[in-house]
């Protein structure tokens, strides 16, 4: 087995972790150019960074508020329909609706009427 390196940084710490520091400089100069806020890192923590990772840290930090819609995972309240044989069973209504009716079309407009 490999041996596990004992070697690592704290990812707390800003003053081993760049993009930490970045993103508490970026906390306190949320408008700031990149060269100002690579000064500022510089002048705070001591690490001499390029503009560039300023630049890829803002952009990792506005990802998460891109307004891009996102999947959210179903929980149970959102089907009453839990269990596969519950799902049988509905396929049978179903089925036996769209007999009764005749069409889709009329199935569709009664259940419409029955909810509202």
């Amino acid at each position: 087995m490999a041996k596990k390196s004992t070697n690592r940084a704290d990812r707390s710490d800003p003053k081993k972790n760049k993009s930490l520091a970045i993103r508490n400089v970026l906390k306190t100069l949320p408008n700031g150019k990149a060269k100002e806020v690579a000064a500022a890192v510089q002048k705070e923590y001591g690490h001499r960074i390029s503009q560039n990772m300023v630049y890829m840290v803002k952009t990792k930090s506005n990802m998460a508020a891109d307004g891009r819609p996102r999947r959210t995972k179903t929980t149970k309240s959102d089907s009453p329909i839990t269990s596969a044989a519950m799902w049988i069973d509905a396929i049978k209504v179903g089925r036996q609706l769209l007999h009764a009716t005749g069409s889709v079309a009329n199935a569709t407009a009664l259940l419409k009427a029955i909810d509202g």
